[in-house]
């Protein structure tokens, strides 16, 4: 697979880093960088297209603002490639009358995760083999009384799993979550701390959620979580309420599923609490974690 990277500002930076550093060094045969005084709106964006493009099949736009998306656009379809990526990590970062003009303009498949460490296989070849690697935080943990090894499946793209993972050996694995949240800010996490109307949380918060799910599911220790009292539960009267204010439902993912009454992975839970607040009978509760390990 050959990819183009289009990277902007210093999150750019990193996920064009963690690319060459973590599998796909010898994939890259380009990268275009674009500073940050670059202005937001662009009277002609085509200008900033480089003139000489290689071939390529995948193109991965990163901390791009603007209409300096639509110059990756451009690129990606100059390159011929079949499939790009664009994220978002910040609310204004891509709204969307920006996605449809990207869509007019690149024929191919295009993913927006929002935000990176969303991404997931989506059945495109090219933008599945990136995501092998790189996206939604995926762990290998090996543990007794203290975390021994860890192992990352999958990193998010700006790198921040592999520094978590290196944190997190020695560690006791029912603080392991606790913990890597810290450690996601540390790093730290440059996902922004305003609110999305799209699914009503920051992006910060999501990248976190979706960072302590990877450490819950390899612990098997899922922390607090959201439970729904069977008996209580009303969905079908309430329209299932708690699934309409998940923050993670409404990124496509199955925190909150409907059966005879809402159930809630303890593992995909961010425990934001909005489900408890939100439910109109009473039948949410946050609970910690029992301990699933065999």
């Amino acid at each position: 697979m050959r990819i183009i990277m289009v990277s902007g500002g210093e999150y750019g930076k990193r996920v064009v880093n963690t690319v060459a550093e973590h599998g796909f060094a010898s994939s890259m045969v380009a990268v275009f960088e674009y500073p940050d005084e670059t202005p937001e709106f662009l009277d002609d964006p085509s200008s900033l297209v480089p003139e000489s493009v290689s071939d390529a099949d995948l193109t991965v736009a990163a901390g791009l603002r603007g209409d300096l998306n639509l110059v990756a656009a451009e690129i990606a379809a100059k390159s011929g490639a079949e499939s790009l990526i664009i994220e978002s990590h910040t609310p204004t970062q891509l709204p969307d009358g920006l996605k449809n003009e990207i869509k007019s303009m690149f024929r191919g498949r295009i993913a927006f995760p929002v935000p990176f460490c969303s991404l997931e296989p989506s059945g495109d070849r090219y933008i599945d083999e990136f995501a092998e690697r790189l996206g939604r935080p995926l762990l290998e943990i090996r543990s007794g009384a203290r975390i021994g090894s860890v192992r990352v499946k999958r990193s998010a793209p700006c790198g921040s799993t592999f520094y978590i993972a290196d944190e997190l050996s020695g560690s006791a694995p029912e603080d392991a979550e606790i913990l890597a949240g810290e450690k996601l800010h540390n790093y730290p996490c440059l996902a922004s701390m305003d609110t999305d109307p799209g699914f009503g949380d920051t992006h910060l918060h999501i990248a976190g959620y979706l960072t302590r799910e990877a450490v819950k599911r390899a612990t098997g220790i899922p922390g607090a979580h959201g439970v729904v009292d069977p008996e209580v539960c009303q969905g079908y009267e309430c329209g299932f309420l708690c699934r309409d204010v998940c923050p993670l439902v409404r990124l496509s993912h199955d925190t909150v599923t409907m059966g005879e009454h809402a159930v809630i992975d303890p593992f995909s839970c961010g425990a934001c609490g909005r489900c408890v607040k939100e439910c109109p009978y009473g039948a949410i509760e946050l609970i910690e974690g029992q301990d699933y390990r065999s």
